[in-house]
């Protein structure tokens, strides 16, 4: 563990998509999941394919929460389905989009910090 204080910031999306969960105990697992990367942000994996500072986080074996490391102390969310990364890499719909979601996060928060 770094001395660097972490900042977790839950956007808007994630937070619709959070609660948008029909049980409250996958609310309560995501939730719990997120909440441990202020004491361990290495839970936040890099994806494989890219290199563009996102991440993901695994909440059970079919939802995974994406995000962001920007100056490596600001982690930015939005939820999705787990997606194989080497399956859909540049082929998917689905995959095209939650990339253009996560790039329009990036470049709203690159300019705050």
């Amino acid at each position: 563990m770094t001395d660097k204080k972490i900042k977790v910031i839950k956007t808007q999306t994630y937070l619709d998509s959070v609660y948008g969960l029909k049980s409250p105990a996958s609310i309560v697992e995501v939730e719990k999941r997120v909440n441990k990367l202020l004491d361990n942000p290495n839970i936040a994996k890099p994806m494989k394919y890219q290199h563009e500072g996102f991440c993901e986080i695994p909440v059970g074996k079919k939802m995974r929460v994406y995000c962001i490391k920007l100056d490596g102390t600001i982690i930015v969310f939005i939820m999705g389905l787990a997606m194989h990364h080497k399956k859909n890499y540049q082929k998917s719909k689905e995959y095209e989009k939650l990339f253009e979601k996560l790039k329009e996060i990036k470049e709203k928060f690159k300019n705050k910090l």
